[in-house]
């Protein structure tokens, strides 16, 4: 082939990591709780025509208000269920994890530098790689501030009204549209466009079922009660992991960077990066789960300041066979996800209940207790039965969210007798409720790795049941 129609090294590397980095996360994206709840809400949503705001789904809270704000997801999430299963839902998280990667590391021609900030980017995002909504709310940050750097502001407002109706993450695009404001100072003849699609992005985040309240929602989602115990609204300081030292490393970096090469921020992209990144920081700190969020926003910014003036010239630089190269790589990537989609491992979490422990939970005489974590399985696998709770947290009050984790000392007693709780359904590891209801004599009723099927004092399952297990 001639030289002519090979690829430059930059591009055939940038697109041959972003094909790695999303065959990686459509084989690694996990479900978790919320994945199994918002799969129920898309289902009745699709079913009924109609978005519930008041709970349905327990016994402690049913016809209570819950904000459901994500409801566009859910629907989303219930189709491509419905259509391929966890298969596509998955394949499609791992779409998104790859369009966040391409656009937050998109600038015009490809540099080496984009290639090492690009690398740095994956470790510092997957930790998110979930079958959850924050990954449209990941996607939809890029793409806003990518809509942003490229001067296309109209197409912001669509954006943001399909967001808002999709994610609380929705934040984060008010946040962009005002760091572009900002940074529009210094370049006066951005502004009053930029106000008026700040101005209108904002208008059509109350084209949602919850109206105004979505403002009230998302601007408290850090204060509600509870949340002091759940580990992604704890602060990146407190616990250091993997990715909360990526984290610190990429705030560390970020800062070096805009001090080494401040002279860089006279243009406008740049001064849109750096307000939005310090923006997101308080953020990131302040909760775990916001921490990919800022490097979506560090990402193009540290593209920009870490670019030669002019693009060096390399001889050779072409890769012969670059594109039937980066098309095998992408027919090597789908045939492994496939085989990976064909026998799922365990951590993808597709089976996380049994038709066994189902059966023993429907069989209950009377309420099931489910914790904070265990509740939301139930909401789809067995959906006849009313959860205690689970971890949509908002329809619950504090008192319920308390009796969510049984501790040794927890006052539950006359709460199960008010709700009559017969059964409890819970996680193998969820040890401590286990261990303080086994210690008032509930009884194992069913068992596997996962689950354990519990029964009150003087309580037993139907017999067919008790000879099945």
């Amino acid at each position: 082939m001639h030289r002519s129609a090979g690829v430059s090294f930059p591009v055939f590397a940038r697109r041959l990591i972003l094909v790695v980095a999303t065959v990686t996360a459509a084989c690694t994206s996990t479900t978790q709780g919320d994945t199994w709840w918002a799969l129920r809400a898309g289902r009745d949503i699709w079913h009924h025509r109609t978005i519930s705001l008041t709970d349905r789904y327990s016994y402690t809270a049913y016809g209570d208000r819950w904000p459901d704000h994500e409801w566009l997801w859910q629907v989303l999430a219930y189709a491509l269920h419905s259509v391929g299963g966890l298969p596509l839902l998955t394949l499609a998280v791992g779409l998104i994890a790859g369009g966040t990667l391409a656009l937050s590391t998109a600038a015009g021609p490809v540099r080496r530098t984009d290639l090492v900030v690009l690398l740095l980017a994956i470790p510092g995002v997957l930790g998110s790689w979930t079958l959850r909504p924050q990954m449209l709310s990941m996607l939809a940050f890029a793409l806003i501030l990518w809509l942003l750097r490229n001067r296309r502001w109209w197409w912001c407002v669509p954006l943001m009204l399909v967001w808002a109706n999709a994610h609380g993450g929705v934040v984060f695009g008010g946040l962009a549209l005002g760091s572009a404001c900002a940074a529009a100072l210094w370049h006066r003849r951005y502004l009053p466009p930029l106000i008026l699609v700040t101005a209108l992005g904002a208008l059509a985040t109350l084209a949602t079922p919850l109206g105004t309240g979505l403002w009230h929602y998302v601007l408290t989602s850090g204060s509600r009660p509870f949340e002091e115990r759940i580990t992604e609204w704890q602060p990146a300081y407190e616990h250091l992991t993997f990715y909360t030292l990526m984290f610190w490393v990429w705030v560390g970096g970020t800062l070096l960077a805009v001090v080494v090469r401040r002279r860089r921020l006279a243009t406008f992209e740049a001064k849109l990066g750096l307000v939005s990144t310090l923006a997101v920081l308080p953020l990131a700190i302040d909760a775990n789960r916001n921490m990919t969020m800022f490097v979506v926003a560090a990402a193009p910014l540290l593209v920009q300041l870490l670019r030669r003036e002019q693009a060096r010239v390399r001889a050779n630089d072409a890769v012969p066979y670059g594109t039937p190269l980066l098309t095998v790589a992408a027919a090597v990537g789908a045939l492994v996800t496939a085989l990976v989609y064909l026998s799922p491992p365990a951590d993808l979490g597709w089976h996380p209940m049994s038709p066994r422990i189902a059966a023993a939970i429907e069989r209950c005489p009377g309420h099931v207790y489910t914790s904070y974590d265990s509740g939301a399985y139930l909401i789809w696998f067995t959906p006849n039965v009313k959860v205690f709770a689970d971890n949509r947290q908002d329809p619950y009050s504090e008192k319920i969210l308390d009796l969510s984790v049984l501790a040794s000392d927890s006052p539950y007693v006359g709460v199960f007798e008010q709700y009559d709780v017969k059964c409890a359904a819970l996680l193998t590891w969820g040890t401590g409720a286990i261990d303080t209801l086994h210690r008032d004599g509930w009884s194992t009723a069913a068992s596997d790795p996962q689950w354990v099927v519990l029964t009150a004092p003087g309580v037993t399952l139907t017999r067919a049941l008790t000879s099945a297990s």
